[in-house]
Order: structure tokens, then sequence, then C-alpha cells
């Protein structure tokens, strides 16, 4: 638009230095990166897409047969799901969201993580009590590490050298040296444990016990277990906030999640969400807990301040949500 200098532009002025204004903190909001979760649904064999500010689904996306593990590479920005039934992984692009790539393999995957240069995926093989390294671009399998009976979860140390799975037929944790690919030791936990989480300084490895309903506290650097929390029924994940001040685990038995305080290692809540809460996960640009409820078809969105249910939002059939799913799409 033309604007020609006259003397009213002087009084103008205000006007437009607030439309300026306006103007830049709408172009730095719209540069900001989106948080999006990417809830893997088995019983249908999608993902949804849901945006974490606006609490909705923006897409569903087919993927294979079964979904289960999800792991995002926020670096290439790509989100990896493992697909139990078809025996593969679906590569999503992140800044499109769309299935770029489907990776063939030997097994049945279920948990899964991904190198912190995002060239290697890290693959449980359930039945076969193997870890498998893939190169993320190939598909190849580079290695075949053994590791303890039927494991499940994985978690990426913070700097990329250590990967901790969790056996659950066994008992304990295989923690693994990513640069020579074998394990260096195992740590003995409580009964069946699954999902596992890294505190926000990488000191302290949660690890879910199913059957003991409890959860073991593992010293990163000793390699040994500091303390066991208390549960509720049968849990299956857990979450830190971003402090590391709270831990939040998903309880199947109970259809709860518990709130534990780390610093006196107290269950501090319980707060009720739909039924059988399976992954969970924290948006720390929200502030809010985020649940997948395989029973009840959707996911609970709780405010971890709060420690109440603010939201549920409906997604695929029999969600699991198992790993690390939730990222941020750079716009």
């Amino acid at each position: 638009m033309f604007f020609r200098k006259t003397s009213s532009m002087a009084s103008a002025r205000p006007y437009f230095q607030r439309f300026a204004g306006l103007w830049l903190a709408c172009m730095v909001l719209h540069g900001q990166a989106a948080e999006l979760a990417y809830i893997t649904n088995q019983g249908d064999h999608t993902v949804s897409v849901v945006d974490m500010q606006q609490r909705t689904v923006l897409h569903t996306l087919a993927v294979g047969k079964s979904p289960v593990g999800v792991a995002v590479d926020q670096q290439q920005q790509k989100v990896y799901v493992s697909n139990v039934e078809d025996h593969s992984l679906s590569v999503i692009d992140m800044q499109h969201q769309q299935v770029i790539h489907t990776i063939d393999l030997p097994i049945a995957p279920v948990g899964l993580a991904v190198s912190k240069t995002g060239d290697r995926l890290y693959v449980a093989d359930w039945y076969h009590d193997t870890l498998l390294v893939v190169a993320a671009d190939s598909g190849q399998v580079l290695a075949n590490i053994p590791v303890g009976q039927a494991p499940g979860g994985l978690q990426m140390s913070l700097d990329g050298s250590t990967l901790y799975v969790a056996n659950r037929d066994s008992d304990d944790i295989s923690v693994i040296d990513t640069h020579s690919n074998k394990a260096r030791h195992r740590v003995n936990v409580g009964k069946h444990p699954f999902g596992l989480s890294l505190s926000p300084d990488g000191q302290q490895l949660f690890v879910v016990n199913v059957y003991s309903n409890t959860v073991s506290v593992m010293d990163t650097r000793t390699q040994q277990v500091l303390a066991t929390l208390n549960t509720g029924d049968h849990p299956y994940c857990a979450t830190p906030d971003h402090r590391g001040q709270r831990l939040f685990v998903s309880n199947t038995g109970d259809d709860s999640v518990s709130v534990i305080d780390l610093a006196t290692r107290q269950t501090i809540r319980k707060v009720r969400v739909p039924g059988t809460p399976e992954g969970i996960a924290f948006d720390a640009e929200h502030q809010q807990v985020v649940v997948a409820s395989w029973m009840d078809n959707v996911i609970a969105i709780i405010d971890s301040e709060r420690l109440l249910v603010k939201a549920t939002v409906a997604v695929g059939a029999q969600p699991r949500a198992f790993g690390q799913f939730i990222g941020s799409k750079s716009r």
C-alpha cells in the first residue's frame, strides 16, 4: 500500500509502530517449532499426528501392521515406527507428514532408538534376544548384539555413547557401547522391566518394572540401582518433567498415572486417566504430560502443575505410543 506524506503522518506514527510490533511478534511466533505427538495405533495400523498446542489430530498416516514403537530423530526431522506384524519400520517425514520409506527387517520389531547423528537405528528383537543395529538410509543390518531375554524398551544416553535395553524376561538392563556395538554389562532390576526414560541431566535411568509395580532408579555413571519407587498396578512407561523434579508413570492395571516426587521418592498424586494407559511423554513446551490410553482410543493430556486431566483427544484404535513420541517440527 502507498502512503503519501502529510502532516497527519506524525499522529499516525504510534499506530504504525504498534502495527509493526504486532507484525514482528507474529513473524517470531511463526518461526517457532510446532510440538507434535506421533501416536502409534496398533489396532488400525496408523499413526495419529497430534498438534500439542491445538490438541487436535492433524493427520492420520497409514503405516505397517500393528505399529507399536516410535522414535523421533529431531535433527533429521524424521520419525521411525516399528510395525510388529509387518516386520518393518515406517519412516515419516516430519516436514510433510508423509511416510517416505519402509525398511524391511528379518524380525518383529518392538522398541526403537535412533543415534544422535541419525545414521543408525537400534531395534529390539523381542523373540531372539538381540539388538539390531540398522543403517537408517539403506536399512542394512550392521550388527546383531546379544542382550537379555525379551528386550523391549530402549533409551539412548545424552551423548549417544551408551544405549540401555530393558530385558523383560531376564529382569535386567543391558548396557551397550554404541561405538563398539558390544554389551558392557547387565544390571539387575525388578520383575519384567519394560519402559525406560532418562532424567534431563542424563544421570539417572528410570526403569519401569511391570510385575514388581515399581520403578528402579539407576545411576548412569556407576551403573548401580540407587532407589526403588512404588507405583500403581502394572506400570508400563515413565517420563520425568523438564526439571527432573517429578516422575510420571502410566499404570495399566488401575487406569492411573502416578506422580512421584523425585527428591522425597514418594508418590504425591495418582491421576485418574482413561483405560489402560501405556506410552507417556512430557511436553515441555506446553507444560503437560501426554499419555496414550489403549482401551479408550484417546490420549489424555495432564496439566503438569495442577496434576489433573485437562483434555482428551480421540486417536486411532488401540494407541500404544511406546517410546519418545513427541517431536518439534521446524518451521
